[in-house]
């Protein structure tokens, strides 16, 4: 059974998205997403799980060099935990360190065209590295 994932790279105005599924261990339609208030993205996660079918969701982790959690990977899972609520999903964590390094990388080669795609393609990178690495 294939198993479709949400990959989300939370920002406190911004947000990356990226869709996935088990089957092909890959993702697809990276965007971003701006928003004022923390119901608008709860409200933009919950849309997208309904019209996908989401049954996983992978929150990329900005650790601390040494692995420890810093403040904004407690307003991340302060965050999840009251989706949870609201969603029927299990929700993982995931180091999204150096995603952002692999997007300028990928902008001097053109492969990725905007900046504003910067936080949908930290979501795509994590997502896979997700994948490839726990399923």
């Amino acid at each position: 059974m294939t198993i479709k994932l949400l990959g989300i790279d939370y920002g406190t105005k911004h947000a990356g998205f990226a869709l996935g599924n088990t089957l092909t261990k890959s993702s697809e339609n990276f965007f971003s997403f701006s928003y004022s208030k923390k119901n608008q993205l709860e409200q933009k996660i919950l849309d997208i799980c309904k019209e996908w079918e989401i049954s996983q969701i992978v929150f990329g982790m900005p650790f601390n060099p040494d692995g420890s959690k810093n403040d904004m990977c407690r307003q991340i899972q302060k965050f999840s935990k009251k989706l949870l609520l609201k969603a029927d999903v299990k929700i993982f964590y995931h180091d999204e360190n150096y995603t952002s390094t692999d997007f300028k990388i990928e902008t001097k080669s053109e492969n990725v065209k905007s900046f504003n795609n910067s936080h949908g393609y930290a979501a795509k990178l994590t997502l896979e590295s997700f994948m490839r690495e726990q399923l």
